[in-house]
């Protein structure tokens, strides 16, 4: 007997009955009337894809068929379940249906993709409460953003010349949209995060993906709540030290992603930095009381088609001006441009030093340059913080700064070259 005929039958036979299982067990804890198959049923469909597909190298179009036949077979089932019951879905009918071509997928594939294709329907069967528990938890605004995110990395981005349309050959609409897909995909897995996660769970959680969104807009929010709940200013403090944490975090990804070689120098910087401002983190959370301090942040969608083009002039205008500067006044010029453009925004400058870098501009000076407007958004922080908020909260969040960007900054200055 050949043996790979009876391994594949064995395994349609132990694949359907997984399948058929959770199908049986789902029916039992939602406690809703049976449907038409279960495991033993499960199994023979496979069974039956296995055997169509074997006998279709004997017999043409026997597999065809076969398939015409299960698929009135469920149609079938379908329609006599249905009757007595109204919310009756299709979801069995067409795992079952799935499950014959596994079956078939034995003979005319690999087992293992078999297996695959096995497990990742059971994860989508299994997944179904945590699907409906999304489905409440999502707004309509914010599946219109995902689809805007498709049609922008899909769509747009395809169509975007990859050269530059400009006398200086500064301006690459198409690198330019995927700085814009880069920043907008990290802010809005942030804010994905916060709203799945919710804020109510405290100023970690808030602190820590608001910072992916904008460590700058979680600063001003937690400082302006310091004066309605005075006694937490610790508790505020993580959250502003958290989300500024992210900040470099964040900055290592958007240069590694743009520029590969630049990113390898500031390895050892991040790490530092990072590893130091969390530890003065922990020193925080082990000397306050620990207390849930629901947050009301309203982040705007990054993938809002308004956001996107904004973000995208901000870039080409910034590549322009570190261009120009880069020419006509040479490294000096680069490392203030920098600098002042860290006090609005991070994410554009560094971006487009890490583009520069690779062709007109001197790699050195972009890593010193970055580094500068990473200090220069640290003194808004700063700024934001002793204004908005109170001397206490000033003093926590100024001393985590002089920890993490002040070690960034002299690891970067030793390392860097």
């Amino acid at each position: 007997m050949d043996e790979l005929f009876v391994q594949n039958s064995v395994l349609a036979l132990v694949l359907g009955f997984v399948i058929g299982l959770e199908r049986e067990m789902h029916t039992i804890y939602a406690q809703k009337k049976k449907d038409f198959g279960g495991s033993r049923t499960f199994s023979m469909i496979a069974l039956f894809g296995f055997l169509s597909a074997w006998f279709s190298t004997f017999i043409p179009y026997f597999f065809l068929g076969s398939t015409v036949i299960i698929g009135l077979f469920l149609i079938s089932a379908y329609i006599v379940n249905s009757l007595d019951n109204i919310d009756k879905g299709s979801t069995t009918e067409f795992s079952a249906m799935v499950t014959f071509l596994i079956g078939a997928m034995l003979k005319f594939s690999s087992p293992m993709l078999s297996v695959f294709v096995a497990i990742i329907v059971l994860f989508v069967l299994n997944i179904k409460d945590k699907i409906q528990e999304y489905e409440k938890t999502i707004a309509k605004h914010e599946l219109n953003a995902a689809v805007m995110f498709m049609m922008m990395t899909f769509v747009i981005l395809p169509i975007l010349p990859d050269r530059s349309i400009d006398p200086l050959g500064l301006v690459n609409l198409y690198r330019i949209w995927i700085m814009v897909l880069l920043v907008a995909g990290i802010s809005f897995f942030g804010y994905i995060a916060i709203r799945f996660f919710g804020t109510a769970h405290g100023i970690g959680v808030a602190g820590l993906f608001g910072g992916l969104v904008s460590s700058t807009a979680v600063a001003m929010n937690m400082a302006r709540r310091l004066h309605e709940n005075g006694f937490f200013a610790k508790n505020f403090a993580i959250g502003i030290t958290l989300a500024s944490s992210m900040m470099l975090i964040r900055a290592g990804v958007e240069v590694w992603v743009i520029n590969p070689p630049l990113a390898h120098a500031f390895v050892i910087p991040i790490v530092v930095g990072t590893f130091s401002g969390y530890l003065y983190i922990g020193y925080l959370y082990v000397t306050t009381k620990r207390e849930n301090i629901a947050q009301d942040f309203k982040f705007s969608n990054p993938f809002e088609l308004k956001e996107a083009l904004m973000m995208g002039l901000i870039f080409g205008a910034t590549l322009v001006i570190i261009g120009i500067v880069n020419r006509y006044m040479g490294d000096a010029g680069v490392l203030v441009a920098s600098f002042v453009s860290g006090f609005a925004d991070v994410d554009a400058i560094i971006l487009s030093l890490s583009t520069l870098s690779k062709t007109t501009l001197n790699p050195l000076t972009a890593q010193y340059a970055i580094v500068l407007a990473i200090v220069s958004n640290t003194i808004v922080k700063m700024i934001l913080v002793l204004v908005l908020g109170k001397m206490v909260l000033f003093r926590l969040v100024f001393l985590y700064y002089i920890v993490a960007i002040g070690t960034f900054t002299l690891t970067a200055y030793f390392t860097l070259d």
